[in-house]
């Protein structure tokens, strides 16, 4: 009789080392029950939802309006410029995303050897229901070298133009989302100062700079959402 068949028959004869091993593979099914319930149930249940949930690609078509303002500015003045958005100007569409407005200027006084005057702007984050709060927003600038400037307000919130990939819900949902004509609903205040540097010949009683011409660019982006649901 083989060594392997002596500890068997030992085994056997030991109902303490029997009562033992029942326990041990007693808890090992336990174990091996629950692993697999948590696979099949509650992993499954999850498997089963992410594959019931339908993925969309949201694009935008955008529009843009334009409005140019041209003013002279006396040195040392602070004008305020407005662009109101009544109402209906976009109906359209879906929204209002994104304001951009451009303040040009150049030395005018056609005074040999003028220096570019000093203009500085900045838009009031009132009187508009917009996201102000937007780290990309550029809501002030300045420039000493008759260079534009170029500011920017997002107005509705998250908007980017960017085509997204988007996951649950239903196609109705992410149209409405990015359905809201209250952004951009109001009166646009921009505050420009011009100051004036004045040429060498400005000693000459007949020969002085005392304001700047400022046009400024409103180009207001209105945009349409398309959802399509990804097969």
């Amino acid at each position: 009789m083989t060594s392997e068949n002596n500890i068997f028959i030992d085994l056997r004869s030991d109902k303490r080392a029997l009562k033992h091993i029942s326990i041990f593979f007693s808890v090992l099914t336990v174990v091996l029950l629950y692993h697999a319930t948590v696979f099949f149930v509650i992993m499954g249940d999850d498997i089963s939802i992410k594959d019931l949930e339908k993925s969309f690609t949201i694009s935008f078509q955008e529009i843009e309006n334009e409005d140019i303002d041209t003013r002279t500015i006396d040195n040392g003045d602070r004008e305020v410029i407005e662009l109101e958005i009544l109402e209906g100007s976009f109906d359209g569409y879906d929204g209002f995303g994104i304001l951009y407005i451009d303040i040009e200027y150049g030395e005018t006084s056609g005074q040999f050897a003028d220096p570019c005057d000093s203009v500085s702007a900045d838009i009031s984050p009132t009187g508009v229901n917009a996201d102000w709060q937007n780290e990309n927003n550029i809501l002030a600038g300045t420039s000493s070298n008759c260079e534009i400037i170029s500011l920017v307000v997002y107005v509705f919130p998250e908007y980017n133009s960017s085509t997204q990939n988007v996951t649950g819900e239903s196609k109705e949902f992410w149209e409405l989302l990015w359905k809201n004509s209250s952004y951009g609903i109001g009166t646009f205040h921009l505050e420009v100062e011009v100051n004036v540097n004045q040429p060498p010949t400005s000693g000459i009683p007949t020969i002085q700079d005392d304001d700047e011409e400022v046009t400024i660019t409103w180009r207001s982006v209105f945009f349409t959402n398309n959802v399509q649901e990804i097969e």
